[in-house]
């Protein structure tokens, strides 16, 4: 499993906004590790499904094994938490709607659309906040070094200090925006970005 650690969360409403449970809710619901993977995984797959296949996902997910090398136990073990535990928990929050009696769920349709985007930074990386804080460190000494023409960078003007600053955050953008909307969005990829991302 990866060593990557949840930051953050933000999301986004969709048309239905007045009807999404609220921000406070959002947090409670997705502030738990397992509550996040039922999340991930109905809203990748649209459609009922039955608590075994959930069961299944989310401890593969957990265990860090392919479904088909689980354990029963293993399996057992998160089928039963979700069933007395988080399911009930989201069905009354209006995340899901549980059946427990035929042991079906699908996403409540106040949250289909939400999106949810984690900042999952791995064990020795820093988070984007903090990368780009650093980047305009970085540009404050080069553009102050071109000003005072002192300093190792005294050779370099203002205006190719200002297109490098402006060149340097673009493509750290252009980067950040791909990694949210391709690999940190919970239910766009097969695993959830706790595990897919290094």
């Amino acid at each position: 499993m990866s060593d990557g650690r949840v930051r953050q969360s933000r999301w986004r409403r969709g048309d239905r906004a007045d009807q999404s449970p609220s921000e406070e809710t959002i947090f409670e619901v997705l502030s738990n590790g397992r509550r996040r993977y039922v999340f991930h995984y109905l809203k990748s797959q649209r459609r009922r499904v039955y608590l075994r296949e959930l069961a299944e996902h989310v401890a593969a997910w957990e265990n860090d094994k392919p479904v088909a090398e689980l354990s029963s136990a293993e399996t057992k073990r998160v089928k039963t938490a979700l069933h007395q535990h988080h399911l009930p928990k989201m069905d009354a929050s209006g995340f899901v709607s549980y059946d427990s009696m035929r042991e079906t769920v699908s996403l409540a349709d106040e949250v289909a659309d939400l999106e949810v985007y984690l900042d999952v930074v791995p064990r020795f990386d820093i988070p984007w906040s903090r990368y780009y804080l650093g980047l305009a460190g970085v540009g404050l000494v080069a553009l102050g070094c071109a000003w005072l023409n002192t300093g190792p960078l005294a050779a370099i003007t203002g205006l190719s200090a200002a297109m490098f600053l402006t060149v340097s955050v673009l493509i750290s953008a252009l980067v950040h925006t791909h990694f949210n909307y391709t690999r940190l969005r919970l239910g766009s990829t097969s695993d959830p970005p706790e595990i897919t991302e290094p």
